[in-house]
């Protein structure tokens, strides 16, 4: 029987699992928070499961009270961590479901803020989201969901004054993205960089509809025009950020990952077209891409999701 879900606005949700992967997006989630109006939830789900497990393996051991020791362990030192970063009095909760990790964090992306995972290495999310649970999870969660792989620190200075990186693909959800980019960016007091990267200049681009490209614009010059003109909004409401517009010819995740490494960013901020994170009909999608390779945070906004608070 899974726990009833906090369904209150704004949360900040972490699953934890006691890995040293899941410490780190606790970590990662404390420092996203401070001066935002968000709790701070640390989730371990899947307790029963843990249960089930070690009785198959051992039917003697004292598996019940064992499992849910261990879970409330992880939870604690989790909260410590947290504690440690955002002062003794901040507002850090705990939560310990029985239920299904995939149903009990796609419980709380109905209105959660953001959901925060952990990754043991690239391409690999956290025990707290196990296997098959990390794409029912990326793919069904309604709110932005931030993927911290397990070696990124956040300690070298290189890395703290890093730009956040943005992909935009002239989709309705562009702006969305560009809303969390942005805050994300002032925030953390560095520059943006946008992307668009195009492998084609096919009509369906939606270049020609949304863009007079006058009679001396090459076709070629669309995309560069187009992210320019996106950007520019963005950039009224944020004048405290630094933003650089990119178009290239070039595979979207390829194009991410690179702008990425070479400006040694600190996040990668990309959108979705379908209500999940990662859409199931696109095994070789740039979020499923991106992920899979990213050694910095990843955050992907699925489609009408917009402003973290």
């Amino acid at each position: 029987m899974t726990t009833a879900i906090d369904h209150r606005k704004n949360l900040t949700v972490v699953g934890v699992d006691g890995s040293v992967s899941a410490l780190n997006a606790v970590r990662w989630a404390a420092t996203d928070v401070v001066g935002r109006d968000t709790t701070l939830l640390l989730v371990y789900a899947g307790v029963d499961l843990d249960i089930t497990r070690t009785a198959a393996l051992d039917s003697n051991s004292g598996t019940a009270s064992g499992a849910r020791a261990r879970a409330r362990s992880a939870l604690a030192a989790a909260r410590v961590i947290a504690l440690s970063i955002l002062g003794d009095d901040a507002d850090v909760e705990t939560v310990l479901d029985p239920g299904p990790p995939n149903e009990v964090l796609n419980g709380y992306s109905d209105t959660a803020r953001m959901l925060v995972l952990g990754s043991r290495r690239k391409g690999s999310v956290a025990r707290a989201v196990l296997g098959s649970v990390s794409t029912d999870v990326a793919t069904h969660a309604r709110c932005p969901i931030a993927v911290v792989p397990q070696s990124f620190t956040g300690t070298a200075a290189e890395s703290a004054t890093g730009p956040t990186v943005v992909g935009v693909d002239c989709s309705s959800n562009d702006d969305a993205v560009l809303d969390v980019a942005f805050d994300q960016a002032s925030r953390l007091g560095v520059p943006l960089l946008a992307v668009h990267a195009y492998e084609s200049l096919q009509p369906r681009t939606g270049f020609a509809r949304s863009i007079d490209l006058g009679p001396r614009m090459r076709g070629d010059s669309a995309p560069q025009r187009w992210i320019d003109h996106l950007v520019a909004s963005w950039s009224e409401k944020y004048p405290d950020v630094e933003v650089t517009a990119h178009a290239a010819h070039d595979r979207p995740s390829h194009a991410l990952l690179e702008y990425a490494s070479q400006s040694h960013a600190q996040l990668i901020v990309l959108g979705a077209r379908s209500r999940g994170a990662i859409s199931p009909l696109f095994g070789g999608s740039t979020s499923r891409a991106v992920l899979h390779r990213a050694d910095i945070p990843v955050v992907i906004v699925p489609a009408c999701k917009g402003k973290l608070q």
